[in-house]
């Protein structure tokens, strides 16, 4: 606004004064027994006229206000909307209204919050009201612009998000220690700027930090020491906690921190992580390139539980990262975690496919296929303790993988196994991982069959799953079983075609010397008598031990099975030899009835083909089940995350809804 005013304008500001002048200048007896003191709300027309913007139309609002509640301007200005907010909060994005106001608002009234713990600077921050008569100079010379609402923003952190340049400006220069505040998500005004992705913002804010900070010189080394958390990692919030996620989407962002203030690219959160972990966590491959080129030695700075930015980049299944960090050493037995793991261990246990892939085709980690950690667990250890049949398939068929090796505890990747199930109808996914273990040749311990040998005490009896899910799995059986046998006994009686009716052949099957009749009548036979059998096995399981259930549940599966797989054959069989006359009607019969069979011996061969052989060529065959068997398990990446990603998610903070990113969480 332009302060050069005219002599009418002037007038005019004095008139408007003089007439909120008048409105304070109330009896004052009538300000003690004030009825508005026992009602603090305001009126709604008041709002309203405020809301409006126009100061003369507000003015005289007031004045009729004052008038019909008869009350003064100091008990009006007291008044509070339904969310606690004050006259003053109200007109805060206003300027004309504020600056005819404000000389006459109590200070206690000028840092007033409201229910979310806005003063009214923060609204005109928030409004973008600058310029030497804005609402947020106007404010600043009476109010306390370091008071934070209730997520902890400060004035600053709202002319950032909103990217209001003037009033950042105005802000900064009359209180520089703004940028330093911290908001409850642990953001700086600086982080702020940062998730905006606006390049000025960031722009400006750094020059306010050159200028604050002298002592932070322009040229920073890659063994420049970094400044603790407490010192400027804390300050800044450029580069600290979770922030950086979306600067690193930004190249110029990058760009124009390394040239105005390279230090932050140095900085290093609470877990002792740089900006390259996040890089290769984001599978930001620009930005991994680019602060290999400017930083090369932070791609080996270690985080607090020892993880390399490679190290990370093999947690997300980032390959591309992982090719870039790989070539910064020679040796990558050199890259070693906390636990004494390597990257190949690392990719395992978060059953990353693509990487384990990689790893294995590339000649230079072969040596990294039996390395042990530091309790002599083996990746192919690590990949059984942690469910990942995918993986699992990868490792155990590749030839140079010594199935052998024990680890600290004396047990081989099948003693894992066969320790870590402990149910008998234990997940899916864990017996395959068994399988897999079992078809590829991996023994057991010497010392632990001798030792299971000599001790019977030893010997771990399975638990069987609950009461109550095997009494529901048996009730399903039946229901099925008793379903199955009422229906081929229904259509024994009805079959197709017909009984002939005449006295030589009375009650034989019309269609009897038909070839598809007689499968119809075997199909529907086995169906019937299966169907029985397993019912029969299923009234064992009225004795309430799980042990005795679960024999009989397992005994009662291949008949009921076969019950339905004839079922469906008799079915087929009856339809076609009541069409067999209309030749495409017939080999359509045929067709969808092979297909339906088809499907359901693939999923028998699941349950019943010895997938634990060693022959080569049964083992092609049943590797394609055993990848059925994974699909159908889940046994994907996200099912690894039952240690993996719930871990990354444990200390996590949240980010921004722009990219949506899992919370930055190692270790």
């Amino acid at each position: 606004m332009d302060v050069n005013l005219s002599i009418d304008e002037q007038e005019m500001w004095e008139r408007r004064k003089q007439r909120l002048e008048t409105l304070i200048g109330a009896n004052p007896s009538q300000q003690q027994h004030d009825p508005a003191r026992r009602s603090q709300n305001m009126d709604p027309l008041l709002y309203l006229a405020a809301k409006e913007g126009d100061v003369d139309k507000f003015i005289k609002a007031l004045e009729d206000h004052c008038a019909r509640e008869g009350v003064s301007l100091p008990v009006t200005l007291e008044q509070l909307s339904p969310s606690g907010n004050t006259l003053l909060h109200v007109v805060a994005g206003t300027d004309d209204i504020l600056r005819a106001l404000i000389d006459f608002v109590p200070d206690h009234l000028i840092s007033r919050e409201n229910s979310s713990g806005e003063t009214p600077l923060h609204i005109a921050a928030r409004a973008g009201k600058a310029g030497k008569a804005g609402a947020v100079e106007l404010l600043f010379s009476r109010a306390n612009p370091r008071v934070c609402d209730i997520s902890r923003n400060s004035p600053l952190h709202e002319a950032v998000r909103n990217r209001h340049y003037d009033v950042i400006r105005q802000l900064t220069s009359k209180d520089p220690y703004l940028l330093f505040l911290v908001n409850r998500e642990g953001k700086t005004p600086g982080g702020v700027a940062v998730e905006t992705g606006d390049l000025n913002v960031l722009k400006l804010l750094l020059e306010v930090l050159l200028a604050v900070l002298p002592e932070v010189s322009p040229e920073v080394s890659p063994e420049a020491p970094v400044w603790s958390e407490t010192g400027f990692v804390g300050i800044t919030g450029l580069c600290v906690h979770h922030k950086m996620i979306k600067f690193l989407l930004d190249l110029d962002m990058l760009t124009e921190m390394w040239n105005k203030m390279p230090v932050l690219l140095l900085l290093i959160d609470e877990e002792k992580r740089n900006p390259l972990h996040l890089a290769a966590y984001t599978n930001y491959l620009d930005g991994v390139k680019f602060m290999i080129e400017k930083l090369p030695l932070s791609a080996l700075k270690q985080d607090r539980e020892g993880y390399l930015p490679i190290h990370v980049a093999c947690e997300m299944d980032h390959v591309r990262i992982v090719e870039e960090l790989q070539q910064l050493w020679p040796d990558p037995t050199e890259f070693r975690d906390g636990r004494g793991e390597n990257i190949l261990h690392v990719s395992v246990r978060y059953g990353c496919i693509s990487t384990v892939r990689y790893i294995l085709k590339s000649p230079q980690f072969a040596h990294l296929i039996n390395a042990r950690n530091i309790h002599f667990k083996t990746p192919l250890h690590l990949v059984t303790l942690h469910w990942q049949p995918s993986v699992l398939l990868l490792l155990a068929r590749d030839g140079r993988v010594d199935l052998k090796m024990v680890d600290a505890d004396n047990m081989t990747a099948l003693d894992v196994a066969e320790e870590g199930i402990e149910e008998i109808d234990a997940p899916l996914r864990k017996r395959l991982t068994r399988i897999i273990l079992a078809s590829a040749g991996t023994p057991r311990s010497r010392e632990l069959v001798i030792i299971e040998r000599s001790s019977q005490s030893l010997k771990r009896k399975r638990k069987p799953p609950a009461l109550d899910r095997l009494k529901e799995e048996r009730d399903t059986r039946m229901l099925v079983a008793t379903l199955v046998a009422g229906m081929t006994f229904a259509s024994s009686i009805q079959v197709p075609g017909g009984y002939n009716s005449s006295d030589r052949d009375a009650g034989i099957a019309i269609l009897l010397h038909k070839a598809m009749y007689n499968v119809f009548v075997m199909c529907n036979c086995i169906a019937m008598y299966s169907s029985i059998i397993a019912l029969v096995i299923l009234l064992w399981t009225q004795i309430d031990d799980p042990y005795v259930l679960q024999d009989a549940l397992s005994k009662s599966r291949l008949t009921l099975l076969v019950a339905l797989a004839a079922m469906l054959l008799a079915f087929m069989a009856g339809v076609y030899v009541s069409v067999t006359k209309l030749a495409w009607l017939a080999i359509v019969v045929l067709v969808l009835g092979s297909v339906a069979l088809f499907i359901i011996l693939s999923f028998y061969l699941l349950l019943y083909i010895p997938l634990g052989s060693k022959h080569p060529l049964v083992r092609r065959f049943t590797d394609l089940i055993i990848v059925v068997g994974i699909s159908m398990s889940g046994s994907s990446r996200t099912a690894n995350g039952d240690a993996g990603l719930s871990r990354i998610r444990a200390k996590s903070m949240p980010v921004g809804p722009l990219h949506e990113l899992p919370p930055f969480r190692f270790g």
